[in-house]
């Protein structure tokens, strides 16, 4: 009597996909929520930076916010040049196009 042996063909990239499935739904609902919240705080904080600069220049507006390169708070620039730092510690700087502080200061420990 011979035995006939038969492999079922299942391809390895498939299976590592359908394996890791719902950890990968899971942290994808979890980077969406995160991202929501940080659109709505940073909505909140943009308005009230708005705000700030309305009493400095009438006419100038926000055109691009970023983190700050040293990773110690969030950089919001302007359209006429100026730079505006909001501090973890929830200071706020206005620079000038030409590098004076227009309002506080920003300090950088070495």
């Amino acid at each position: 009597m011979r035995w006939k042996v038969e492999f079922l063909a299942r391809d390895p990239v498939e299976e590592l996909i359908e394996k890791g499935k719902e950890e990968r739904a899971r942290i994808v609902r979890e980077v969406f929520k995160l991202h929501e919240k940080e659109q709505e705080l940073g909505g909140q904080l943009e308005k009230e930076i708005s705000e700030l600069l309305k009493r400095i220049d009438e006419e100038d507006v926000i055109i691009h916010s970023s983190i700050a390169p040293e990773g110690d708070g969030l950089e919001y620039w302007t359209r006429r040049g100026r730079l505006i730092f909001v501090g973890k510690d929830g200071s706020i700087a206005v620079q000038a196009r030409n590098g004076t502080y227009i309002m506080g200061q920003r300090v950088a420990l070495l």
